[in-house]
């Protein structure tokens, strides 16, 4: 019986040291699978949180972007606005200084000069209208009768100076002082135009 005790005894030695063997395994096991669920987790709640953290990123530099924008655009315009004040002005002052030309007695030799600069380009001859304002009528009626040409006046010329037209030749020719100064004006605003 004794040998029967001893050998329960290394039995049970063996059991349990198999039943150890395999609850270390099923634990390490268990181990590795919490370690790979916890791993997982992790991870997921990386994309989760970092995807959400990526998107508030993204959000606040356009939101940035567009600030950014706005003030640029604002200080642009703050910029034209005064350039655009500085040249009306500038013009305003070259509007009068045309006015003060056109009441100086130097004003009918330019008118003079503009009849015999037409003159040269296309005789001017009574198929002709010449076109003036109605403070220069006299004046252009007497320069213009010399060629037989008719003289009205038209309430588009505003500065001075004189529109010829001859309708049979399909010609026209515009020699007002408006017309200069909108051309300048024009190409002073090309020249140094600001692009918002």
């Amino acid at each position: 019986m004794a040998d029967l005790v001893t050998k329960l005894g290394q039995l049970e030695k063996r059991i349990k040291a198999a039943a150890e063997a395999d609850a270390k395994n099923i634990l390490a096991d268990a181990e590795k699978r919490a370690e790979a669920m916890i791993n997982e987790e992790n991870e997921r709640s990386e994309k989760e949180h970092g995807g959400a953290l990526d998107v508030k990123v993204s959000k606040y530099r356009g939101a940035e972007r567009k600030r950014v924008s706005e003030k640029k655009y604002a200080a642009d315009r703050k910029v034209l606005l005064h350039r655009n004040e500085l040249v009306d002005g500038l013009f305003g002052e070259i509007r009068k200084e045309i006015g003060e030309f056109t009441a100086s007695g130097d004003y009918a030799a330019h008118l003079e000069k503009c009849v015999k600069a037409a003159d040269s380009r296309e005789k001017l001859d009574a198929t002709a209208t010449v076109y003036c304002r109605k403070a220069d009528l006299d004046t252009v009626g007497k320069l213009a009768g010399q060629y037989g040409a008719a003289v009205e006046t038209d309430r588009n010329i505003v500065l001075g100076g004189l529109i010829f037209k001859y309708p049979e030749k399909g010609i026209y020719i515009d020699l007002t002082l408006d017309t200069a100064f909108e051309s300048e004006r024009g190409a002073f605003a090309a020249r140094s135009e600001m692009q918002l």
